[in-house]
């Protein structure tokens, strides 16, 4: 996928302009990049466009946070105060990485994930 084609869909499924779906992606990116751990964050951005690189956080231990601590800082990021809006955002920007994602790649990064992050995503939960 194609950034521009990334932000377009943001920006339609969370009914977002232009800036606000940069904004939330570079936000949900980060916050996902920092909640991975090992290698799955550099796996993540190298299936991503390439100008999304640099948004997505590694961190090699890996953040262990529920999904209620995920949206809390993608909201701190996005600058986006209220909770409904903010998973709104961040479930219109993993939809579309998911769709993103190849299916070896989606896998791997669901399996590191908690069933709240998880069904942000749209995507059936990972088995095995």
């Amino acid at each position: 996928m194609e950034y521009e084609q990334m932000i377009t869909t943001v920006r339609r499924r969370a009914d977002l302009g232009e800036n606000e779906a940069v904004r939330s992606v570079q936000a949900v990116l980060s916050v996902l990049g920092e909640r991975l751990a090992g290698q799955e964050a550099d796996n993540l951005a190298a299936q991503l466009p390439e100008r999304l690189d640099t948004s997505v956080t590694r961190n090699p231990q890996g953040r262990r946070w529920d999904v209620g601590e995920f949206l809390k800082h993608v909201g701190d990021r996005e600058q986006v105060a209220d909770a409904d809006q903010v998973r709104q955002h961040a479930s219109a920007v993993l939809r579309t990485v998911a769709e993103a994602l190849n299916d070896d790649e989606r896998h791997d990064l669901l399996a590191q994930l908690p069933a709240g992050i998880i069904d942000l995503f749209g995507v059936p939960t990972p088995r095995g």
